[in-house]
């Protein structure tokens, strides 16, 4: 269990993917105790969107679901530590066209995850 959703609007390479969901694997494991193999990340690439009323620019949203139960000062850290990470592979370089990064953090009700991995 976590899930690790990140969509976005720009082409990135799969190898940059796989070493962005390295990355938050390792913030998840170091600041929520979760075991690695548990984890299920997945990229979803947005060809058809808008921002706002505009037609250019990309966004990048990461979306983090675990089950609740963690602390607030947890949650917070994998949030901006998560931040950081997609900060770090996205921001826009060269600056010529916007690009907005965000992070969602879920809590997911263990009443009503169900799944066949021992948890």
């Amino acid at each position: 269990m976590p899930h690790i959703k990140l969509e976005h609007t720009e082409f990135v390479e799969t190898r940059l993917i796989v070493s962005v969901f390295k990355q938050l694997r390792s913030i998840l494991i170091e600041n929520a105790g979760v075991k690695e193999e548990y984890c299920k990340c997945k990229a979803v690439h947005i060809p058809i969107y808008a921002i706002g009323n505009n037609e250019s620019g990309h966004f990048y949203h990461l979306e983090i679901s675990f089950l609740k139960g963690r602390s607030e000062d947890i949650k917070q850290k994998i949030g901006q530590f998560s931040l950081e990470t997609i900060k770090e592979y996205f921001s826009n370089k060269n600056g010529e066209i916007p690009i907005q990064l965000s992070v969602e953090i879920r809590e997911m009700n263990p009443e009503y995850y169900f799944t066949t991995n021992s948890l």
